[in-house]
């Protein structure tokens, strides 16, 4: 017969002994490394981006308000048949953005409306090789553009964003919007006008927000604006005002 030790546990002699004054270690789990790009403007990595399109949109239904004072802009928002996305969500999207007060109405210069049809603006959500076919090869990595009076915008960085503004989707997406629809506005681009301060809606903050990089990466392709090498960074910024 067993003594002293009951069966299925163990005796004191077996428990481990911890030495006096000493704490047993804990492993810690360790954090993911960032990830590190090779240039601020790649394709940061996420969400499975659609690829390619049918080359023609179909407008999402719906109005808005007019919005601002001045001259009116109507526009239109448009989905690339082929590509699957929430549209009622996106023309949302678009529309609160043209309507903020911080965007192109705020100093009277014009009013914007959201229309069903004849609009003066089309702004189109556009698969990655529809965007790259129409804004072009010369800069290899995706960038929206205005085609006229169209305004494309890559499903890629609409889904995956800008390394520069450091996975802040939503304002990144504002100022896809803000920055492709001043250039129908007449808008050019402009470099960062004071290191730290924000960026003008302007600088090419897809590229990066920092003047130097920009100047490398566009690699003497002309951008419409004189962007010097001076070491200028800017804060990213979806405004124009």
């Amino acid at each position: 017969m067993l003594t002293g030790v009951h069966l299925g546990q163990r005796s004191l002699a077996e428990e481990p002994v911890t030495p006096t004054g000493s704490v047993a270690a804990v492993a810690t789990p360790t954090a993911p490394s960032k990830r590190v790009y090779a240039s601020s403007s790649d394709l940061p990595d996420g969400e499975a981006i659609p690829a390619s399109g049918a080359g023609t949109w179909h407008v999402v239904p719906g109005t808005s308000a007019k919005t601002g004072s001045g001259p009116l802009v109507t526009y239109s928002v448009e989905v690339e048949d082929g590509v699957t996305v929430d549209e009622q969500a996106f023309a949302r999207f678009v529309e609160t953005t043209l309507a903020d007060p911080r965007g192109w109405t705020a100093r009277g210069e014009r009013s914007v409306q959201r229309v069903d049809s004849r609009p003066a603006l089309h702004i189109r959500l556009t698969s990655q090789h529809s965007a790259r076919e129409i804004c072009g090869y010369e800069i290899p990595v995706d960038v929206s553009c205005r085609d006229g009076q169209a305004v494309v915008l890559s499903a890629a960085r609409w889904i995956r964003g800008a390394v520069a503004f450091d996975g802040d989707l939503e304002n990144y997406r504002r100022y896809m919007v803000n920055h492709e629809t001043g250039h129908f506005f007449g808008q050019g681009h402009r470099a960062c006008p004071a290191g730290g301060g924000p960026a003008p809606v302007m600088m090419q903050q897809t590229f990066s927000v920092s003047n130097d990089e920009i100047v490398r990466i566009t690699g003497g392709v002309p951008q419409g604006a004189d962007i010097p090498q001076d070491g200028k960074v800017c804060r990213p910024n979806p405004w124009p005002y």
